[in-house]
């Protein structure tokens, strides 16, 4: 309720939220993250609904999932002047080797990756072809083969996986947010029924972020907000999480009136 811009035709969003999975254990409170970052997507980043894919459950299968990067992202999209939103809640996995970091559709199997699942690198590729202004992703999954309540994703037991790092072959105009860092569980807060990352994530775009009260978040803004208030609340659980920010901290992500 705090969130009034103005709409704006320049950005699109694509939201995953993926808690019920066909072959994984659940992703809890990844549909809640999704749906209430739909909202955020509209009123935080003025984003016109009919320029919002939303895709929970069953509709983000692998079939559904990549007919809307393929499609409907192409038909969105003009190039150098469009602004890219992607958010994804749900499960992450790295290939056995930690070279290759994949997103688990709904119905992905995690023995079969690369057949499966949606690599971030085939993501990227087919984003960077269409030549948006910007691209903006928030990830709130890790790639460690554990869910945020500490289910394994692997059916058959296999050795703990290597955990790729970002890349450096990012493109200069991707800002990304990851829940955690690699070897890190993302985990949910149930008392918020959200991902803790998702929770921070959209306190700090509410304002909360916005440490030197400018009216305008920047990343590093937003990083150090999360920052502080995921580790706080995972080390209430036993763990650690940090999330990680790939981008210019100092580019504003977004500003009030």
């Amino acid at each position: 309720s705090k969130l009034k811009n103005e709409t704006n035709d320049n950005t699109v969003a694509l939201i995953f939220g993926i808690e019920n999975y066909n072959k994984s254990p659940k992703a809890i409170y990844a549909n809640l993250d999704a749906k209430y970052f739909y909202e955020y997507a509209k009123k935080g980043f003025g984003i016109d609904t009919q320029n919002i894919k939303l895709l929970i459950d069953q509709d983000a299968n692998l079939i559904s999932s990549l007919g809307i990067l393929e499609k409907w992202l192409p038909s969105k999209i003009k190039k150098n002047q469009t602004n890219l939103i992607l958010f994804f809640a749900g499960h992450g996995l790295a290939s056995n080797d930690g070279k290759d970091l994949f997103l688990l559709s709904q119905d992905s199997d995690p023995d079969l990756l690369s057949r499966t699942a949606l690599s971030r690198t085939e993501i990227f590729d087919a984003i960077v072809k269409l030549k948006p202004k910007s691209v903006i992703m928030f990830f709130d999954t890790c790639y460690s083969g554990v869910s945020r309540d500490e289910e394994t994703l692997l059916a058959s037991a296999k050795p703990l996986r290597i955990v790729a790092e970002e890349s450096n072959e990012i493109p200069d105009n991707f800002t990304i947010f990851t829940a955690s860092k690699a070897e890190q569980i993302s985990s949910g807060l149930e008392e918020a029924k959200h991902g803790i990352f998702s929770y921070y994530l959209m306190k700090g775009l509410e304002g909360e972020a916005d440490f030197n009260k400018d009216k305008k978040i920047t990343n590093g803004e937003l990083l150090s907000y999360m920052d502080k208030n995921v580790s706080i609340k995972a080390s209430e659980l036993g763990r650690q999480q940090n999330p990680s920010l790939t981008g210019d901290p100092d580019q504003v992500l977004v500003s009030y009136r």
